[in-house]
């Protein structure tokens, strides 16, 4: 069983030699990982949002199954997924061949650009007018502060190994699937999936009651994902964020990027502008959802996208 105490996560084991890396709120965290003890080998699956996060979890990956990570899985390119990577010196860390591409050619601008914007963030973060709901500010904060504290100089590493669509990790306890059916959230998302055990990591394909961010992504296709993912036999995911969730998560993130286009296609024709279309209320369903500073931002590439296959 892990011991691991962190500030960044909390460890939930799934089944035996099966673990979750839940991020709390106010750490540097800010995404969930996995830690799957293959049987002489570990995977690790994600590494949070800073080094300092990533070390951690290299620990408790190793309290909890007895071996350093030998794998370590990226699930897509967005740096609070892939920005603790250095702290798993040693370890072979794979993804797809497009994301690989990713990291090397926008992760550290987007570090660059982040540290900058969260900087300015953070000083209106509690501020009347603040477009960060209360619950979620810690959420934030932690997420800010963590990636603000982080050296300029630190290293981005990419994966070493790759593949197009799939890779079979074979251990002697069980095996884990890669794989990725394209780009949903991102221009390539992969999960992991664990037959014996009916678990996915899902990585940002699947958060669970947490705003989904579009703004790289593209919703159509994501919808067309999720319908693959739900034709294998799962009984538990790990999203990306939120807390571990049944198979029904699947349908439910299905349904927020249906509705996403509903509503656009409905201020299409009420010829609501731009503006008008950004102060649509999150309707009732998905009012408790964390991270609902997202909403407005996914109507707009929502309508973007929209207007690119009409035009």
């Amino acid at each position: 069983m892990a011991t691991e105490r962190s500030r960044h996560f909390r460890i939930e084991r799934l089944s035996p030699g099966v673990y979750a890396a839940v991020a709390r709120d106010g750490g540097a965290g800010v995404c969930n990982a996995g830690i799957v003890d293959l049987g002489s080998e570990t995977l690790v699956f994600d590494t949070m949002v800073t080094p300092g996060a990533g070390a951690d979890l290299a620990r408790a990956a190793e309290r909890a199954t007895g071996h350093r990570p030998s794998w370590v899985v990226n699930s897509h390119w967005h740096g609070d997924h892939i920005w603790g990577n250095s702290s798993f010196v040693g370890s072979h860390i794979v993804s797809s061949r497009t994301v690989r591409a990713n990291i090397r050619s926008l992760s550290r601008r987007q570090f660059e650009s982040d540290r900058r914007a969260m900087r300015v963030e953070l000083r209106g973060l509690d501020r009347p007018g603040s477009p960060y709901a209360v619950r979620d500010r810690p959420a934030i904060r932690g997420w800010f502060e963590g990636v603000v504290a982080t050296p300029r100089s630190f290293r981005i590493v990419p994966p070493d190994v790759t593949f197009d669509d799939g890779l079979v990790l074979e251990g002697t306890r069980r095996s884990v699937e890669l794989w990725t059916y394209g780009g949903g959230h991102s221009p390539s998302d992969v999960f992991a999936y664990l037959p014996e055990e009916r678990t996915v990591f899902g990585g940002d394909l699947v958060p669970y009651r947490i705003h989904p961010s579009v703004g790289d992504g593209w919703p159509s296709r994501w919808v067309g994902i999720l319908d693959r993912i739900s034709r294998l036999r799962i009984e538990q995911i790990v999203p990306g964020h939120g807390v571990p969730a049944p198979r029904a998560a699947i349908a439910e993130t299905r349904g927020y990027l249906v509705e996403l286009e509903r509503i656009v296609r409905r201020a299409a024709a009420a010829r609501l502008s731009d503006r008008d279309l950004r102060e649509t209320p999150v309707p009732s369903k998905y009012r408790d959802w964390g991270f609902s500073v997202m909403f407005a931002d996914n109507l707009s590439r929502v309508r973007r996208l929209v207007r690119a296959r009409s035009g």
